[in-house]
């Protein structure tokens, strides 16, 4: 009688470990593809920031060759 409540004990301390592992390894699942789509979304906004900056290069270069040419016109 002793020894079954024993094992009983045992069993049921045995099922929750289980179910606590399993949560835990269910969360982890969770965060680990969490965090892939966030390194996705972070490498799009790096791609998009870095076409942004040539987009702005471009921009400035052809606003400074305007100025001269604006330069030359009025040195006439």
């Amino acid at each position: 009688m002793y020894d079954e409540k024993i094992i009983n004990t045992m069993t049921d301390k045995v099922n929750e470990l289980l179910a606590k592992y399993n949560e835990v390894c269910e969360a982890n699942e969770n965060l680990r593809n969490e965090l892939v789509s966030v390194k996705a979304q972070n490498e799009a906004k790096s791609n998009q920031i870095m076409r942004l900056e040539e987009e702005l290069k471009t921009k400035n270069i052809a606003s400074e060759d305007i100025v001269k040419k604006i330069e030359a016109v009025l040195a006439k």
